[in-house]
């Protein structure tokens, strides 16, 4: 089976994700079990910290089926596989999720389990440099440990720790070539 299966999500496994844009370009971050909020706005669950982002930009509610995503009447719109999402949402693994200028992936949790050293998201995240600076990156508020904060390997390129992560990669750069056609 694929890592980015398009069958319902399992709801005993948390929705992670990637970050594919940024100072934290390769990070994953797990989402907690309940509504998120991203947007520019301090209380947010992933603080996006760019003009182009509103306060309250979008929604992420985990459901049994997978990542449920909700704009919250954005001036500049959320963005899902380079399409303006109109209402709502439901994501799978392999989704691309564009709030402002950041780029995100849905992925689904790893195949195996595998030993994650717990890391405070924050202390990856909230590289900011004031309060309310909107020249930082991304922030992460309010995220429960344990997190999949292990950063991707740091080896020379085609070099991989087993063959789930190879696959993945495979997958990652066929879905950058082959988007999926407008209907």
């Amino acid at each position: 089976m694929s890592p980015f299966s398009e069958s319902p999500g399992n709801p005993d496994l948390p929705h992670v994700l990637v970050i594919l844009s940024g100072r934290q370009k390769g990070r994953r971050i797990e989402l907690p079990d309940r509504e998120g909020v991203l947007g520019r706005e301090e209380g947010c669950l992933i603080r996006l910290n760019s003009a182009e982002v509103s306060r309250r930009h979008c929604t992420l509610t985990p459901t049994d089926a997978g990542l449920l995503l909700r704009d919250c009447g954005s001036q500049n719109g959320t963005f899902v596989n380079r399409e303006r999402l109109t209402g709502e949402r439901l994501l799978k693994g392999g989704d691309r999720l564009q709030v402002g200028p950041f780029l995100f992936e849905v992925a689904p949790p790893p195949v195996a389990e595998v030993d994650a050293v717990e890391e405070s998201v924050l202390g990856w995240l909230a590289e900011t440099t004031g309060p309310g600076s909107l020249d930082g990156d991304t922030t992460v508020l309010h995220v429960p440990a344990p997190l999949q904060a292990e950063p991707p390997p740091a080896a020379h390129p085609g070099t991989f720790r087993n063959l789930a992560e190879e696959a993945r990669d495979v997958l990652r750069e066929w879905h950058a070539r082959n988007p999926p056609a407008s209907s």
